[in-house]
């Protein structure tokens, strides 16, 4: 299974044949030497190559942690994607014509052939610590956020300073020199989750909304391909903000920049996981170069003060203001989710003056609007302003409530464990599906109905569960998944399986 995975040399290789057959294409270069001498390679990849960095760029990150092949794989099968399809498929043709890929499939050559010989769970760089412990972790080793650490043998060691490792330096040297990159995508494994940067201030910043719809409408393309839904998790409490990333560093740039976690496994079976992570992020991935011009300083401006003025049970009206501009108008998107796609399919109206009015919205609804202006001519389109959200007012005859299980009441019963279920109660963990030590496993909630008035009618009704631990949620590869409404009154003992 392993030998299917190319090598650092086998890259090397792959890369330097594709510049030879496609010179207008591609180009290859050398940003830097790890510590044991290899070169860190970089892709150009765009239409009349000579011409890339003068474009709006994407830049692709992989394999910054030796154990996660999948950055080295998917960078490798991009590039032989766009290079064998270009000519036929003018979708393709038109993002390389106005944006640049700068891809880099492997950040730690030394850490990932290690990997591959001699030790496959190694994650940090070769560095010699002087101690009789070997590598830093280079997505702790960026200065924004950096924390110093002592503990040399620490999988999550930071270095002795920011920049103290050349494969980080050699990707600072290149981003500092090409301010023309406005989207970076740092690509790692595990957890199928897009994990957007952040300024450690909890999604207050300008840029959010934009951070997190690109990272849906990347998920639409993912989505459209396996029908796996990633994750979109800016960092908030309670999950521990990651301090020192090249994400965080590239963000502090300007840069719109996100980590994608693929897969649910750093090495998984080539052929039944592999192949299906590279299949459904190739499209995403095109729809993310294509996004780079929109970011660029020559794109439309981001609309100011996008509002809500006014809305009822079933309408609403918003406005913004922008400078008059016969060659602009503006895209209005709506959905009830978060972090969901903006696209033709979540288009709700498009307008040259500065309000919308909406109308046959559904009553005690949350919905999120975006809005971009877009050049007529050329069809950038501007950075989307901060959402606006609300929820619709409830008609006379409606009420609304969020009911809270209790804790002790909440937790999982096992087919081969009935004298531990007790315990698996009030608590954290639930653990849903099947494993062969503990058989079939149910989650169990019991939710008191008893402050809903009894001549109530329920017409509608939501259930949510927030994955903690976004690695352990492998909510995959086990059928469909379905909810079961009992009522409490004809069951003995919630925490008896039978």
């Amino acid at each position: 299974m392993k030998q299917q995975y190319k090598s650092y040399e086998e890259s090397k290789e792959f890369l330097f044949e594709c510049m030879k057959n496609y010179p207008d294409i591609i180009t290859i270069q050398s940003i830097g030497k790890s510590w044991e001498d290899r070169d860190i390679l970089l892709a150009t990849v765009s239409l009349n190559v000579a011409y890339a960095n003068l474009k709006p760029a994407l830049l692709f990150t992989g394999t910054v942690h030796a154990r996660e092949w999948i950055g080295n794989e998917l960078g490798i099968e991009f590039i032989d994607y766009i290079l064998k399809n270009y000519k036929n498929n003018p979708e393709i043709l038109k993002t390389i014509t106005y944006n640049t890929l700068y891809l880099v499939p492997c950040l730690n050559p030394d850490g990932f052939e290690y990997s591959r010989t001699h030790f496959s769970f190694w994650r940090k760089n070769r560095r010699n610590n002087g101690d009789g412990t070997y590598g830093v972790d280079l997505n702790r080793n960026f200065s924004v956020g950096y924390n110093k650490s002592k503990h040399t043998s620490s999988n999550v060691y930071s270095g002795p300073k920011p920049f103290s490792e050349p494969e980080t330096r050699a990707i600072k040297g290149f981003v500092d020199t090409h301010p023309n990159i406005t989207i970076a995508l740092d690509y790692h494994s595990q957890g199928n989750v897009f994990f957007p940067a952040h300024k450690f201030n909890h999604e207050m910043e300008l840029e959010g909304t934009d951070l997190n719809t690109l990272c849906a409408n990347m998920n639409y393309h993912i989505n459209k391909i396996t029908g796996r839904r990633y994750g979109i998790n800016r960092g908030k409490p309670p999950t521990k903000l990651i301090s020192g990333s090249g994400r965080e560093y590239y963000y502090s740039k300007g840069i719109i920049s996100a980590v994608v976690e693929v897969g649910t496994r750093n090495i998984p079976d080539y052929m039944q996981n592999m192949t299906e992570s590279i299949n459904e992020n190739i499209p995403a991935l095109l729809y993310a170069l294509g996004e780079a011009k929109n970011y660029s300083p020559h794109s439309p401006q981001r609309v100011d003060n996008f509002h809500l003025v006014e809305f009822d049970a079933h309408g609403c009206k918003l406005a913004w203001d922008y400078p008059e501009d016969p060659e602009i108008y503006f895209e209005i998107y709506k959905n009830k989710n978060n972090k969901m796609a903006c696209n033709d399919a979540s288009l709700r109206g498009i307008t040259s003056g500065h309000e919308f009015i909406d109308e046959n919205l559904d009553s005690g609804t949350m919905y999120f609007y975006y809005i971009r202006a877009v050049h007529k001519l050329s069809q950038t389109k501007s950075p989307i302003a901060p959402k606006v959200k609300f929820k619709t007012l409830l008609e006379d005859n409606e009420f609304s409530r969020t009911i809270f299980p209790k804790k002790s009441n909440v937790g999982y019963v096992a087919q081969k464990s009935p004298e531990a279920n007790i315990g698996h109660f009030g608590v954290n963990s639930l653990k849903v599906g099947v494993s062969e030590g503990r058989g079939i496993c149910y989650c169990v909630m019991q939710i008191d109905l008893d402050s809903i008035p009894k001549n109530a009618q329920i017409v509608d009704a939501k259930f949510s569960l927030y994955p903690l631990n976004r690695v352990s949620a492998k909510i995959e590869k086990y059928g469909e998944w379905s909810l079961s409404i009992m009522d409490s009154n004809t069951i003995a003992d919630i925490r008896d399986f039978d």
